[in-house]
Order: structure tokens, then C-alpha cells, then sequence
């Protein structure tokens, strides 16, 4: 009788609980992330992930993730150079435009920096990229920024 009671009781309190209705919030927010610093861990003493590439690659491709739903229209994505990681000089180094293209409906853009060959041998400069996003796209301030180490 009292394993009966017991089993009848445990019924009765997963049937009373388990349908318990759940309200979670629903993210609206559109942001731009650098895939790269999503899947690859940051430099020692940075808080970005940073890539080595030779002078001699020419063009340098990182995709840049969408988080949020895609768009009736194509975004265009501002991006920069941060000053106090970069020691790469524009025009001598590295070319870029500054922005970006994220094609409507679609979920990722193609940041494209031009990888200068200097000619020169040994050491290296870094350009350091950060995601800006546009008046309505906002950035992952955990996932902004790439380092681009060019090697001689």
C-alpha cells in the first residue's frame, strides 16, 4: 500500500509540474562579428585573435558574421584600423576600403585587405582591424577585432 501511495504521489507531482510555460525574452538586435575571433582564442595579452600572413599573399579575406536576422537589403559595414595595435603604414603595407558588403538575405560579408609585397626581408608590422558596424548594426564588442600579423 505504501509503495502504491508513493508511485501515485510521484505521478502526481511530475504531472503538476512538468508543463511549467516559459517567457524568455526575444533578442531583436542585429550585430557584426569577425568569424575569425569567434573560432580562434586571442593572442597572449590581447583580448583578439591574431593571424600571421605573409607580405607575399596578396589578398587577405576574413569573413564577418551577421548575428541577427538577415536583411531586406544589402549593409554596408564600416571597419577600421586601430592606431595603437597597427605599426603597418597604410599605402606601404596594406591597402582596404574601409567597408564592407553584407549582401541582403544573407548572413556574411567579406572584409578584403590588399597585403602589400614591400620587397623588404625579415621582421614584421601588424594591422590591427576592428568592426565598427553602421547606424542600425551595432558590433560584438567580444568579437571586433582581428590582428593581421604581415611577416617579411
Amino acid at each position: 500500500m505504501k509503495k502504491i501511495f508513493l508511485l501515485y504521489s510521484l505521478a502526481l507531482v511530475l504531472v503538476t509540474s512538468s508543463c511549467i510555460e516559459q517567457n524568455y525574452p526575444k533578442w531583436e538586435g542585429s550585430l557584426v562579428e569577425f568569424q575569425d575571433a569567434v573560432e580562434r582564442a586571442p593572442a597572449a595579452g590581447v583580448t583578439y585573435p591574431r593571424i600571421t600572413v605573409a607580405n607575399t599573399v596578396g589578398t587577405v579575406n576574413l569573413r564577418v558574421n551577421l548575428v541577427g536576422a538577415h536583411r531586406a537589403s544589402d549593409e554596408i559595414i564600416i571597419y577600421s584600423a586601430v592606431a595603437s595595435g597597427t605599426t603597418a603604414v597604410s599605402g606601404k603595407d596594406y591597402t582596404m576600403t574601409g567597408k564592407l558588403t553584407i549582401p541582403k538575405g544573407s548572413s556574411f560579408g567579406t572584409l578584403t585587405v590588399n597585403v602589400l609585397n614591400t620587397g623588404k626581408v625579415g621582421g614584421s608590422v601588424d594591422l590591427l582591424l576592428q568592426i565598427d558596424g553602421n547606424d542600425e548594426i551595432g558590433y560584438n564588442s567580444n568579437y571586433n577585432k582581428v590582428q593581421l600579423r604581415i611577416t617579411r
